[in-house]
């Protein structure tokens, strides 16, 4: 891609495109859900590269690199909107949609991780993680937050019809937190 310079100028460029979209995509009703489904998958995303970065990947050009091991700017910002932009276009999907339109954003994504491997040097991969791992990571992690995002919706609508709530810590933890955000 032409040296570390202009990589952290791609880096710089996705994160101004970032914050510049993330208001777009979080004005959408339900906002809500959105703004959940995107807390979820960032602070997952932190918890799960935390793990895999220390055994499989390496992120050599990075933003923030003294404070963050991991890829800041894709874990709390790229994916989470993908999930997001996602979550907003399957919504009322069945399953087979959702599956169709999961590929829509798994495989560029994993042919430009992959492209970035080799090309450039903001990605390394190691200890035999290939193209096909990362195809799965983000397949299985977008249906994860996809089905939490469901499932939250169902608690939601509980609520609303007044039949009370379920006993979830975890879905009380967060509720708080984005009625902190909204409120």
């Amino acid at each position: 891609m032409g040296g570390k310079k202009n990589e952290m100028k791609f880096l710089y460029g996705l994160l101004i495109l970032s914050i510049g979209l993330l208001p777009v995509l979080m004005k959408r009703p339900p906002k809500k859900d959105w703004l959940f489904a995107y807390m979820f998958n960032a602070i997952t995303n932190i918890i799960l590269d935390k793990m895999v970065t220390s055994s499989f990947i390496s992120y050599p050009t990075r933003l923030l690199p003294k404070i963050f091991h991991i890829h800041i700017l894709y874990d709390v910002l790229l994916y989470p909107m993908f999930t997001v932009l996602y979550n907003q276009l399957t919504r009322k999907d069945k399953r087979t949609a959702i599956i169709y339109k999961l590929l829509l954003f798994s495989v560029p994504l994993t042919i430009f991780e992959s492209w970035a491997e080799r090309k450039t040097g903001m990605i390394k991969w190691s200890n035999g993680w290939q193209w096909y791992h990362t195809f799965l990571r983000i397949n299985f992690k977008s249906l994860v937050t996809r089905g939490w995002y469901h499932c939250s919706g169902n608690l939601r609508l509980r609520e609303d019809q007044g039949l009370g709530t379920l006993p979830n810590p975890i879905y009380n933890k967060m509720n708080d937190m984005i009625n902190f955000f909204i409120v």
